[in-house]
């Protein structure tokens, strides 16, 4: 009879039915349930408003191209289709996605969420979905047969909505894909690539300010005082941005209070999140980790955290590996969504900056000893791109050089730091006195005490200083270190190495703003004379030296053609070839003073239509060799509107200056000389301006 059953022997047992588990003592035996044939089967049909989606969908603002691009992809009615959302680590994909799935929840059945890092949680979400289409295949079948049967119940069927979460890897989801014959697919993961042939690809950025905004005072729920400035601090990333909201909630803190912090203390800020939330730092070490075996990934995204996050020109990393090497560099960081990659430039989020900036002793990718040779080597590469003056700016460098300088501290400890301290004061000096000179005061204290009175870097410091105090009107503290340097110089190079040559020449033209001109001239001339002697009249140290002098005079005898005016034509004719081998290069300082100089003592001798000419075929000749926005073009242009002035055609100077002044704004917006060069239009911009 069905269900009866005998037994016998020492500890045996019998079941008639269905027993779960049964003890003999020294045995322990499983059986599972029986059940009917029909109960093993996955239905046809899931239950109604089957969905697992997370809550996430509920604090959602703006996307609303985003989420219109879903529905235009989803729109097709045959075949599979599959949308990957991918981006950074907290931009919002998921939020995104589960905003999009619970607004289509009626049009699709089942809807269900599967958190996809790894091909184990793919197979676990799968099999969830069996139990919940046919329960009581829970109990009795492994997570690899429960897998099957999704697989195959979403081979059979339409209509279903999958969300893969979090997707590491393209490779991991491609089976299911291939095999899936109807219903939809919506895919989140950071990687950006290897998705041709396998879905549609959809980059999600930040969030726009006013959204940014919106969510944070979602999740604050207090006033709204300072909320604009900290979004745009954290760059509009959705997660920082809710996680900050939420965080000053419980912390009780105003929004400018969480930005003093986050100004002060980024790295720890990062590391910290409201109760049950995710932090920043932990997210984004995901990522890192996962680019461990690539050192020169990591080591890239470790040196362009120290710099400004946009504008990054890949010529400045050229010396961290070959040309190959380096782009494969930038390709892994972008199909990651660490950087974003442009024609020539590089941009990365500044929140990721600050936890590429924080050290980890027990990350040995990370570690607080890589972390600051990182920094220096980010201060040498700037420093190496400003030896090319006319790099310097464009492409965003000065915005690199002062984000670095904020991160050395007050103390500088090494060579390249104090090096780029120099090129910042620089670069503000008669725009912002104040502020170069300090900066240089700075940089002099801190390479005396680290490089020592006789180095290199001191003596760029030390002249660094004496320019910032010229330009405060600070002559006698000037004079001073500028008769320092020029007796240290042969101490520091030794007299006949062309590095001192070079650098009196240097120090000659600074002098000759502050110190006695006849003082001046005699050490230039002696300068220049002794580096023919030494070095032959073709060597660059020689030529710089001539050249130097003959600009010395030149600027002279503008100003006073009959005394200095038979000097300044007489060394012109003896440096012509000097000259002309200078005159042909990127314009500097020199080369203007001595087109100048040479200018208006042509103007002096009734020649002032051919010096224009001179220099007009100069503008042409600099446009077509380095470009209409080169440096050395925008001198001449600056050279033109000067002479014009001083000729007497101040309505023509007016109207070239007011064009030239523009393009200075259009290829120079993000440095000081557009501030210097208003300075220097000033008078020629002013109505009815003529010179003195």
């Amino acid at each position: 009879m069905r269900g009866s059953a005998e037994a016998s022997g020492e500890r045996s047992i019998a079941a008639g039915g269905s027993i779960g588990r049964a003890f003999t003592g020294d045995v322990h035996y499983t059986k599972f349930l029986t059940l009917p044939p029909e109960a093993l089967a996955i239905p046809p049909q899931a239950p109604p408003n089957m969905s697992n989606l997370p809550e996430r969908a509920g604090l959602f603002v703006g996307r609303g191209h985003e989420l219109a691009r879903l529905d235009e992809a989803f729109e097709d009615a045959g075949g599979v289709v599959v949308q990957a959302v991918h981006g950074l680590g907290g931009i919002g994909k998921s939020t995104l996605a589960a905003r999009w799935a619970s607004v289509q929840a009626d049009a699709y059945n089942p809807v269900w969420w599967i958190t996809a890092e790894t091909a184990a949680d793919l197979d676990a979400g799968l099999a969830e979905l069996t139990v919940a289409l046919q329960p009581a295949l829970g109990e009795g079948l492994s997570r690899r047969a429960l897998r099957d049967l999704a697989v195959g119940w979403l081979c059979a069927n339409d209509g279903w909505l999958l969300v893969l979460d979090n997707v590491t890897d393209p490779t991991d989801v491609k089976p299911l894909l291939e095999r899936a014959r109807g219903g939809r697919f919506l895919i989140t993961s950071r990687k950006g690539t290897g998705w041709q042939g396998v879905a549609t690809g959809l980059p999600l950025g930040v969030l726009e300010l006013p959204q940014a905004v919106e969510l944070f005072d979602r999740t604050y729920r207090g006033s709204a005082d300072g909320a604009e400035e900290l979004c745009r601090e954290l760059g509009c990333l959705p997660l920082a941005v809710g996680q900050a909201g939420a965080y000053c909630r419980e912390a009780r803190i105003a929004p400018r209070r969480y930005l003093e912090l986050l100004t002060a203390h980024p790295e720890q800020l990062l590391t910290f999140a409201p109760e049950g939330g995710r932090t920043i730092a932990r997210i984004w070490q995901v990522t890192l980790d996962r680019l461990a075996g690539k050192p020169l990934a990591a080591e890239v995204l470790r040196v362009i955290a120290w710099w400004a996050p946009d504008g990054i020109h890949r010529s400045y990393l050229e010396p961290l590996g070959s040309p190959p090497e380096l782009t494969e560099a930038l390709r892994l960081l972008a199909a990651h969504s660490m950087v974003t990659l442009h024609d020539d430039t590089v941009s990365v989020h500044r929140l990721v900056q600050a936890a590429a900036r924080t050290g980890d002793p027990g990350n040995p990718y990370r570690t607080p000893e890589l972390v600051a040779a990182a920094r220096e080597s980010a201060a040498a590469l700037l420093n190496r791109v400003a030896e090319d003056f006319e790099s310097t700016l464009h492409n965003g460098w000065f915005g690199h050089v002062e984000s670095l300088c904020g991160h050395i501290g007050p103390r500088p400890q090494t060579p390249e730091s104090i090096l780029l301290l120099v090129h910042f004061a620089n670069l503000h000096i008669g725009i912002d006195d104040g502020q170069a000179t300090d900066g240089a005061r700075r940089a002099v204290e801190a390479a005396e005490r680290v490089c020592g009175r006789r180095h290199v870097v001191t003596l760029r410091a030390r002249r660094c200083l004496a320019q910032a105090l010229i330009a405060a009107e600070e002559e006698d503290d000037a004079v001073v270190l500028l008769r320092q340097d020029w007796s240290t110089t042969a101490r520091v190079f030794g007299r006949r190495d062309p590095q001192t040559f070079m650098i009196r020449a240097q120090l000659s033209y600074d002098m000759l703003r502050c110190d006695d001109v006849a003082v001046v001239l005699r050490l230039a001339r002696k300068n220049a004379r002794r580096a023919d002697r030494v070095l032959g009249a073709d060597h660059p140290a020689a030529r710089d030296a001539g050249v130097t002098l003959a600009a010395l005079l030149a600027h002279l005898a503008g100003s006073d053609p009959l005394r200095y005016g038979p000097d300044a034509v007489g060394e012109l004719v003896r440096r012509q070839d000097q000259i002309a081998a200078s005159v042909h290069g990127p314009m500097s300082d020199k080369m203007v003073a001595l087109f100048l100089g040479l200018l208006r003592l042509r103007a002096e001798f009734g020649e002032a239509d051919d010096a224009l000419a001179a220099v007009e075929q100069g503008i042409a000749s600099a446009t077509q060799s380095h470009g209409a926005l080169s440096m050395t073009t925008m001198f001449y242009r600056t050279l033109q509107v000067q002479l014009l002035h001083e000729f007497g055609e101040a309505d023509r100077a007016r109207t070239l200056a007011e064009l030239l002044l523009t393009d200075w704004e259009r290829g120079f917006a993000t440095t000081p000389a557009v501030g210097f060069m208003r300075k220097t239009l000033a008078d020629v911009l002013l109505p009815g301006s003529q010179p003195d």
